[in-house]
């Protein structure tokens, strides 16, 4: 059976010089973010909080991103959404994030994080690592008419998920260990400087020391995107 899916992430905050006499060019951004996950025409999961970022360029063509982010997250499955949770709690996110300009139109992005999730119960409480890579490669645009360049990244990403004990209601003798494998590729295609449309095709394989959380998935996601 078929459910209907939509979502929304937002984040806002002004990116702010830092110490411009002593490291030129690096920058440090305060934000405020939110969004909201809908699953059969219901809110699932619903976030907001806040974070910082900082960005430092290293030489001409390397730049870091070490971030901090919290999150309050609220989970709403209600009876008509058999679908398994984290349940509420807070989302406590640190990284780091480097880029590099391999050439004119190819460019390499990396990241490594961390999340604990802090939920009342124990057994819905985890430690989360994250690592990703993305190649970008930008082209002219088919069309004469727009002037901003098209991209197309292939990209791959391994999450690990470790809860702090095992869940007496699905089995008291196993504790939940998650190890998901995504690999996809997007295409982020601006019509103006403002307004584009991107798509992305992803593949998710999630391997788990409890059955219930196994799954193999296959997504196509096509968005209008807004940048200001």
């Amino acid at each position: 059976m078929s459910r209907r899916f939509g979502l929304f992430d937002l984040s806002f905050g002004p990116r702010l010089a830092l110490a411009p006499d002593i490291l030129p060019g690096a920058t440090i951004k305060p934000y405020i973010v939110g969004g909201n996950t809908w699953l059969g025409g219901t809110s699932y999961l619903a976030s907001g909080g806040a974070g910082i970022s900082a960005s430092f360029p290293v030489g001409t063509r390397v730049t870091l991103v070490p971030n901090f982010e919290w999150r309050r997250v609220d989970v709403n499955t209600g009876d008509v959404l058999p679908v398994s949770t984290l349940n509420s709690g807070d989302w406590f996110t640190t990284g780091l994030a480097a880029s590099t300009q391999i050439g004119q139109q190819i460019s390499l992005e990396a990241q490594g994080s961390y999340r604990r999730g802090a939920s009342p119960l124990d057994y819905n409480s985890y430690d989360q690592w994250e690592a990703d890579a993305a190649v970008t490669y930008s082209f002219a645009a088919p069309f004469s008419s727009i002037s901003q360049s098209w991209s197309v990244s292939p990209f791959a990403r391994l999450i690990r998920t470790s809860f702090n004990a095992a869940n007496p209601f699905i089995d008291p003798t196993i504790v939940r260990s998650d190890n998901e494998w995504i690999s996809g590729i997007s295409l982020n295609m601006p019509l103006t400087k403002t307004f584009g449309i991107s798509t992305v095709i992803q593949y998710d394989h999630t391997g788990s020391t409890l059955p219930n959380y196994q799954q193999d998935n296959l997504s196509v996601m096509l968005g209008p995107t807004a940048r200001f």
